[in-house]
């Protein structure tokens, strides 16, 4: 067998260099998998267990004990798979003859069903926000822009289901002709086709029109650049202006965010018939079962649908 001949943390991430080239991970993933397998490396040198020869029995009294600091079973699970594939990795480059988590199951998740807004709610967001457009005095320059970019991105959020970390780091030279696909960067690297409809490639031209009359935005290489000119639009500027509009709205502002508009429009993409195959593409899923969660949503309201429409509902079998 192999002896380690580098310093611990070295050693780690040259590991994790490898597991990471592999599976493309994003570099904060790789940050979370380096974390978890510190921390366990340190739990294993309190107990004098070199990590290389540490048992399955080692694992599970190492599991136990996180169980009982009250660690969230989809935390402990992102500990198993981060250990799981490390010593996959030892094995392969022949420092372990086995991997002892093979036998350890994965913690069960509680999922917990996505938040969304419904149809109607949506619409009056984006009716409300073109009505603040309408209604602004041609000379204020700085409501046209805040209100024009949160209309344009919003009609864009909905329309792709897009996460807002990808929204705000899309670049100007992607637009330069719009389509109705636009091919976007996203979680770990990996490339998706988003679809926009004719609603938000209106919104985006109107956007991109008064972009270009902004001296400050000349140079700058992102579609909604900061309000300084340099760099991009912030997620937090993206909240603030959202919560503004739903506030304007009579909506609860902490009920209005990128992330439950991009659950919203899942649910609403599955609701009007969407496939859950086409969905998962859109929204850049990497595993199935994760976009299987917006079944449960759906299926509440078939089981309504059901006992409002079945015909056996309306005839007395007595």
């Amino acid at each position: 067998m192999k002896n380690v001949n580098q310093s611990l943390p070295e050693f780690i991430d040259s590991i994790l260099e490898i597991i990471c080239l592999e599976k493309g991970l994003s570099k904060n993933t790789k940050i979370a998998y380096s974390k978890d397998i510190s921390l366990v490396f340190e739990w294993f040198e309190n107990k004098n267990i070199s990590f290389c020869s540490a048992n399955e029995l080692n694992f599970r009294e190492l599991f136990s004990f996180l169980q009982s600091k009250n660690y969230k079973p989809s935390s402990l699970s992102r500990k198993l798979s981060s250990l799981k594939q490390f010593y996959n990795v030892l094995k392969a480059e022949g420092y372990i003859k086995i991997n002892p988590l093979n036998n350890l199951d994965s913690f069960k998740k509680i999922k917990n069903l996505p938040k969304s807004l419904s149809e109607e709610h949506l619409i009056l967001l984006l009716k409300n926000s073109k009505n603040n457009l309408k209604n602004i005095e041609q000379d204020n320059s700085v409501k046209k822009l805040k209100f024009l970019r949160i209309s344009t991105i919003l009609e864009i959020l909905y329309s792709t289901g897009m996460r807002v970390s990808e929204l705000i780091s899309l670049p100007l030279s992607d637009f330069i002709t719009i389509n109705d696909f636009l091919q976007i960067k996203g979680k770990g690297g990996v490339y998706r086709h988003v679809a926009f409809n004719k609603e938000s490639k209106k919104m985006i031209n109107m956007w991109l029109l008064y972009r270009s009359s902004v001296e400050k935005f000349i140079n700058n290489k992102y579609i909604f650049p900061s309000n300084n000119g340099i760099g991009h639009i912030t997620r937090q500027s993206v909240y603030r202006d959202l919560s503004e509009l739903s506030k304007s709205s009579n909506m609860v502002s902490t009920d209005v965010s990128p992330h439950k508009i991009r659950h919203s429009f899942a649910t609403h993409m599955l609701n009007r018939g969407a496939d859950l195959r086409s969905l998962q593409k859109l929204l850049g899923h990497a595993d199935i079962s994760t976009t299987e969660i917006y079944t449960k949503v759906q299926s509440k309201r078939l089981a309504g649908l059901l006992n409002d429409i079945h015909p056996l509902n309306k005839i007395n079998l007595k």
